[in-house]
């Protein structure tokens, strides 16, 4: 199943099987930059304010480790990246780069995010939340066993 970040129209449903719509994009972001190829939209490390929904292109996501470059996956038009950090309020996981030419990218700044967030049932925050800690928690282990 993939979250689809587009636009509807009303009465039609062009979605594959699997696919949730997560509301219209207007609710969502309306900033958009632009990601030259091989320009990074973050690094690894960094304080994180905002995330990001794939307008068109191909963004790749992944992780410096023992001085190489290990890819955990990409995301093209529809995909969203960069959650975890506006979730828990933690540095960037992994990078992130455009790959094969150019990515245009809608921003969900942190302020929308939170917002979209308080409407939630609260049990479904909470669930976020320990999924994201979860996550953060085997990624530290997977690259640090001894930690």
């Amino acid at each position: 199943m993939s979250l689809v970040f587009e636009k509807t129209n009303p009465g039609s449903d062009n979605r594959r099987k699997g696919d949730r719509r997560i509301g219209d994009r207007r609710e969502i972001g309306t900033d958009i930059r632009t990601v030259l190829d091989k320009h990074h939209v973050f690094r690894e490390g960094e304080l994180g304010d905002q995330a990001f929904i794939v307008k068109s292109g191909t963004v790749e996501i992944y992780r410096s480790v023992d001085g190489g470059k290990v890819v955990l996956g990409e995301f093209v038009k529809g995909g969203m990246f960069g959650e975890m950090a506006l979730i828990d309020n933690s540095p960037r996981m992994a990078s992130a780069q455009a790959v094969n030419g150019e990515a245009v990218l809608m921003v969900i700044s942190k302020k929308m995010f939170d917002k979209r967030m308080t409407k939630m049932d609260p049990f479904a925050r909470g669930l976020i939340k320990i999924l994201s800690k979860r996550v953060r928690s085997k990624s530290r282990m997977e690259n640090h066993p001894d930690y």
